[in-house]
């Protein structure tokens, strides 16, 4: 496979028009989805698929490692979108809004599961994308981190929960929906999961009775 020279420097994805980076994160998934692997993907393949000149992808990235950190901060932001909407609101919420979040990430999940399968599966042996898979992994900590210190503020958390539980919560996200879910699980597949996964983790988190403003699930 053709590599890039350590001496070609793209200027930061964040720098780069939106348009461009979206087009070649978009091929990227498309080429993942049609059964390519990671390394076997190449720039020219790359920017064939995406519409543009080989020399944008430069433009923009130093090399597929660093494509990869791009995909992963736009599902970083999907998320982080997700749980602005639902849980970082006024007030107390409960069981029935973490259950509505949750599902809205299994289907974010979903939705990007092949850049989020090949990342997992690169990471074993490229540095660069192990990085970005721990820091992946470091936001879903932090997430259910703060879930848990809301949680507390509202005096809802649970008595028991000890430290350390937010990291092998994560994990617990991420292993179930690598292992657990299909290329065509349909939407009611994927809810089902969302449902054992708010069960597993909002019983870890919150006290056994009902947290303020809670409702029973639908």
């Amino acid at each position: 496979m053709r590599t890039t020279s350590i001496t070609r420097r793209g200027r930061e994805p964040s720098d780069a028009p939106p348009a461009a980076v979206d087009r070649l994160v978009e091929a990227f998934e498309r080429l993942l989805a049609r059964g390519e692997s990671f390394t076997a993907i190449s720039v020219e393949q790359l920017a064939r698929e995406a519409g543009v000149a080989r020399a944008t992808f430069y433009l923009h990235f130093r090399n597929k490692g660093q494509l990869v950190s791009h995909a992963m901060q736009a599902v970083q932001g999907e998320l982080k979108a997700a749980a602005r909407s639902r849980l970082k609101k006024a007030g107390a919420y409960g069981r029935t809004e973490f259950q509505v979040f949750m599902r809205e990430v299994v289907d974010i999940l979903f939705q990007h599961r092949h850049a989020i399968w090949a990342m997992n599966e690169v990471a074993a042996y490229d540095p660069q994308v192990q990085a970005v898979f721990a820091e992946f992994m470091d936001q879903r900590t932090r997430e259910i981190q703060r879930t848990l210190e809301q949680l507390e503020r509202q005096g809802a958390a649970h008595p028991a929960a000890p430290a350390g539980l937010a990291p092998m919560l994560a994990w617990t996200i991420e292993r179930s929906f690598c292992q657990m879910l299909s290329e065509l699980s349909p939407r009611e597949e994927r809810a089902a999961l969302a449902d054992r996964l708010t069960h597993i983790i909002w019983s870890a988190l919150a006290r056994p009775e009902a947290a303020p403003g809670a409702r029973s699930p639908g």
